[in-house]
């Protein structure tokens, strides 16, 4: 009998050759892949097996990446699937068209995606081209339509007179020898959408256009124009996208700029090395900063209009070995305060929360969560719903970042020595009914909170805990009495925010077993409903999401969770009983709901929400977050 072949596979060979794997660890790998009853990516079974990381693993291919092909290395990195690359191939033979063609008509992928894997694979920059990028020199005697035929533009020339071209096509002999012809011997490709580069190419005939009418001013002027430009085109395009913060870090090759968005960093685009200095130079202008100063860390400040809207930049230069890296925080003075209705609560959690919470006299509401996971947008939601002529309402934030008409609202500031300690001591002199303290940060924050609950008042504030039990946990590690604490605690809420799928690019989808039981589904249980993933377009920056969505967590106190308090319990026995006697549904139940109607997916789900164990069955989750 012929034995059979052993398996190979040529992304292995490569993080063989690239030393991140032995050999006899790939033939392992292979063996134990063909053996699985449901199929793995090779990367995953060496990360199972410990051979190596997730990192070092995918660097390793994007390393080798000239040598492998296109489709076997997005299928390794979980970008495509096995079957979706089966679908192109077919598609390629049928139409002759390239892979990377048929993978994007198949609808596998989109096509800033590939052009980005692309890109990687040879070793070249992506560039997304603008006009405000350009070096003018470059295109003196140049015509426009000649660059328009073969789709390309030239962007800069650095110090040793090498020119960076952004091309649509990396194959196209064409456009080689159109390069040649303008003489640019010395220079290097980056890979760019084509639809960017001819919008590019239109700009400049316009720009051309308008200088012919206005009169040129000089080189010296134009590359100064052109920098504000470039300047004024990352903010602007950030804040359109509602980033919540510029980086623009230096490389050692290039120059990468990235947004956050919905608390996700997106690629955006590289720059040519050469413009890193003007670039930093024209910032630290704006922000009224020293730009002789290149050995030290810098921050400042910028008043920014977009449009007819004021916006708030704060900048942070950080000296790194590749210069210095700069990142923006855009803070948008205009944004809108959130209703209760618009904060993603059910309809039944929301019923109660107003019930339960909101509408009692007097006690203490936590509102729990990490940085950045939208407790502030909760704390106002729930003061502006308590806000009216017979009630007085009064805060001590640091800072105050939405003024409400009909609150008294007070900012700290330490130079001046408006502490919180001094401030708390003053509140209850002012006859509140409502005290909001910003965020309780120690035990003598807390005992204000607890004493004025005492008293009457009703209490607002945030925490950093992880979930609704650990901010009763972190208040007795406080050293406050279990007895005050049961007392005067009549709610906390946890919660994280989540993407949101985005509307334009949605699209059905099957999850893999693999997704279902990592949030603690059964399968059985997913396949009766429909599911649906973004594929990534132009409105959400190719991710797939766009905007983002709470999911909570409501504990309201009761008898049995009060005592429980009291015993000291563990916290396992304290959610065990929140959930069995109060109805508590996790953030994790409450992110699967928004799941199966189409909201977000179970990859946010697994990513922002504490992990929880004893899931109800599905039903059950659907029924308790209608």
């Amino acid at each position: 009998m012929e034995k059979a072949p052993a398996p190979r596979s040529a992304i292995g060979d490569a993080m063989v050759a690239e030393g991140v794997i032995t050999a006899e660890q790939l033939k392992r790998a292979l063996k134990v892949q063909q053996l699985l009853e449901e199929p793995k990516q090779l990367v995953d079974v060496l990360v199972d097996l410990g051979y190596s990381n997730r990192k070092a693993l995918t660097d390793a291919i994007a390393r080798r990446g000239s040598h492998l092909r296109l489709g076997d290395m997005l299928v390794e990195q979980g970008i495509i699937t096995t079957e979706a690359l089966e679908m192109a191939l077919a598609t390629q033979r049928d139409r002759g068209i390239r892979v990377g063609q048929a993978l994007v008509e198949v609808g596998a992928l989109n096509e800033r995606t590939l052009l980005l894997n692309v890109a990687h694979q040879h070793g070249v920059p992506y560039i997304e081209p603008s006009m405000n990028m350009i070096d003018m020199d470059l295109l003196r005697g140049v015509s426009v339509d000649f660059l328009e035929r073969n789709i390309f533009v030239p962007v800069s020339r650095n110090e040793e007179g090498r020119v960076t071209i952004v091309v649509g096509d990396l194959e196209r002999p064409e456009t080689t020898e159109a390069i040649k012809q303008l003489h640019f011997d010395n220079f290097t490709f980056a890979l760019g959408p084509e639809d960017a580069i001819l919008q590019t190419l239109k700009d400049l005939k316009n720009y051309a256009k308008t200088r012919e009418k206005t009169g040129a001013r000089g080189h010296q002027a134009a590359e100064e124009d052109s920098t504000v430009q470039l300047v004024n085109h990352l903010i602007g395009s950030a804040i359109d996208e509602k980033a919540s913060d510029i980086h623009i870090e230096p490389m050692a090759h290039m120059v990468r700029v990235r947004y956050r968005i919905d608390g996700v960093l997106v690629y955006k685009t590289d720059l040519p090395p050469d413009l890193l200095p003007k670039l930093v130079s024209r910032i630290k202008i704006m922000a009224e900063v020293n730009i002789s100063e290149h050995q030290r860390h810098q921050g400042g400040r910028i008043n920014y209009l977009h449009g007819d809207k004021e916006i708030d930049l704060r900048l942070s230069v950080y000296v790194t070995v590749h210069g210095e890296s700069c990142v923006l925080r855009i803070l948008n003075k205009e944004m809108a305060l959130v209703t209760l209705d618009q904060l993603g609560m059910t309809p039944t959690m929301l019923e109660r929360f107003r019930d339960d919470v909101l509408d009692l006299p007097t006690g203490v509401v936590l509102i729990t969560g990490p940085t950045g996971s939208g407790k502030t947008t909760t704390l106002y939601s729930s003061i502006d719903y308590c806000n009216e002529v017979g009630r007085k309402i009064i805060t001590a934030e640091d800072p105050v970042e939405f003024t409400i008409e009909g609150i008294v609202q007070c900012s700290m500031n330490e130079k001046i020595g408006r502490t919180f300690a001094n401030t708390l001591r003053e509140i209850v002199r002012q006859d509140p009914d409502v005290i909001v303290l910003g965020e309780i940060r120690d035990k003598e924050t807390a005992q204000v909170a607890i004493q004025a609950a005492l008293t009457g008042h009703k209490v607002y504030s945030t925490f950093h805990t992880e979930d609704t039990i650990g901010g009763l946990l972190r208040l007795i590690d406080m050293d406050i009495e279990t007895f005050l604490i049961s007392s005067t605690v009549i709610s906390v809420i946890a919660q994280r925010l989540l993407r949101r799928i985005c509307e334009h690019c949605s699209t059905p989808y099957s999850p893999m077993a693999k997704e279902a039981h990592a949030v603690g589904l059964k399968m059985e249980e997913v396949r009766e409903y429909e599911f649906k993933k973004g594929r990534g377009c132009s409105h959400c920056s190719y991710t797939g999401y766009r905007g983002r969505i709470a999911v909570y967590e409501l504990l309201v106190l009761n008898e049995h969770v009060k005592q429980a308090i009291l015993e000291k319990r563990t916290a396992h026995e304290i959610r065990r009983l929140s959930v069995e006697t109060t109805g508590l549904v996790s953030m994790r139940e409450d992110g699967i709901a928004k799941v199966i109607r189409g909201i977000t997916t179970f990859d946010e789900v697994l990513k922002h929400t504490p992990r929880t164990f004893g899931i109800r069955p599905l039903r059950q989750v659907i029924t308790l977050c209608q």
